[in-house]
């Protein structure tokens, strides 16, 4: 059911009661569950509305985010793919530089590649 939740706030209060108020993808439905678990259609002022309720009910939003989005980090990572070793020094076709792109794809194919900056000639890596 997650697939149709486009976004959910996580509300708790001190004697560890908890409520999820979830916006369906529809941009329109509400579901509560928990608290007096309404459900509604009025989209964001119903959410609005919810939050205020259970806030003045002494209920904190401990976390909201969005469902099918990545969820946010703190820390700051590192590019997965750096630049292998083996780049060629030209083109072998046209003699121009050559780039690395670590998510190249084609109609066919997708992955690290070798690509030249003029004639367009690449090499895909193998791993």
């Amino acid at each position: 059911m997650s697939d149709h939740v486009q976004h959910t706030w996580l509300l708790t209060r001190d004697d560890g009661d908890e409520i999820s108020i979830d916006l369906w993808t529809d941009g329109y439905s509400v579901r509560v569950d928990g608290g007096d678990g309404e459900a509604c259609e009025a989209g964001h002022k119903s959410v609005e509305e919810l939050l205020e309720k259970y806030t003045a009910a002494g209920y904190r939003i401990e976390r909201n985010y969005a469902v099918n989005d990545p969820e946010p980090r703190d820390d700051v990572l590192e590019d997965d793919d750096p630049e292998p070793h083996g780049r060629p020094e030209k083109c072998p076709e046209c003699g121009a530089p050559v780039e690395y792109e670590p998510r190249y794809s084609d109609d066919f194919r997708e992955g690290a590649a070798w690509l030249c900056t003029g004639c367009k000639w690449g090499q895909w890596l193998t791993a």
